[in-house]
C-alpha cells in the first residue's frame, strides 16, 4: 500500500465518522458549514503530519525523513483530502 492510497483511507473514515458515528455526528452537525471544512482540513493535517512526524521518530515507515519524505507526505494530504470530500459529497445526510 502506497502512503496516498493509506491517506486516502483516512480520509474517507474520517469523513463517514464525521456523518454516521451517534454522537459524534450529532456535535460536527452543529457546527457551521466554514466551521466544518476548517475542522476537517485541521483533522487530515493532524493525521498526515502526525505519520510523517512518527516516520521522522522511527516509530514507524510511511514517509523518509527528508524534503522529499515532507513533498510525499502533502501529496498524501492532497489525497486524503480529495478522497474526504468526496466521500462527503456522495454520503452526505440530507437536512
Amino acid at each position: 500500500m502506497t502512503v496516498e492510497l493509506i491517506s486516502a483511507i483516512a480520509g474517507i473514515v474520517l469523513s463517514l465518522a464525521f456523518e454516521f458515528v451517534p454522537g459524534f455526528d450529532k456535535w460536527y452537525d452543529a457546527l457551521g458549514p466554514q466551521v466544518k471544512r476548517l475542522f476537517m482540513v485541521a483533522t487530515l493535517v493532524v493525521v498526515v503530519g502526525g505519520a510523517f512526524g512518527l516516520s521522522c521518530a522511527g516509530l514507524v515507515a510511511l514517509f523518509p525523513c527528508t524534503v522529499a519524505g515532507g513533498w510525499i507526505a502533502v501529496q498524501a494530504f492532497i489525497a486524503a483530502l480529495v478522497a474526504n470530500q468526496t466521500v462527503h459529497l456522495v454520503f452526505k445526510k440530507d437536512g
